[in-house]
């Protein structure tokens, strides 16, 4: 496969929508947990199609994440929120560290 090709495929996988069956398959667990999880908005649907929810791919990850702080570590939701989101800001300086780094030419 040619790299433009290639390139194709990765960028239709990164932007597939998932149903709720789908996603909670994907991340091995029920149904009734996602919708949970969209109800305490920890996660949230890219769009809706008439009832059906649509989940990007990028879901996925984030509650895998979620499931091991609450069923790993015994977080509830409310502290979920509070790591998901300090740990999004974290992520979030780090990329802007980086950037000012490359700017800024070697020390």
């Amino acid at each position: 496969m040619n790299d433009k090709a290639q390139s194709l495929v990765l960028w239709r996988t990164e932007h597939s929508l998932l149903s709720v069956e789908v996603l909670a398959r994907a991340a091995g667990v029920q149904v009734g947990t996602v919708e949970v999880l969209v109800r305490y908005l920890l996660i949230e649907p890219s769009t809706n199609v008439g009832s059906d929810q649509l989940f990007p791919t990028s879901v996925i990850d984030r509650l895998q994440q979620i499931v091991h702080l609450r069923q790993d570590l015994g977080v509830n939701f409310a502290g979920v929120a509070v790591i998901l989101e300090m740990t999004e800001r974290l992520e979030r300086m780090q990329r802007e560290l980086e950037l000012l780094r490359q700017r800024s030419g070697p020390y």
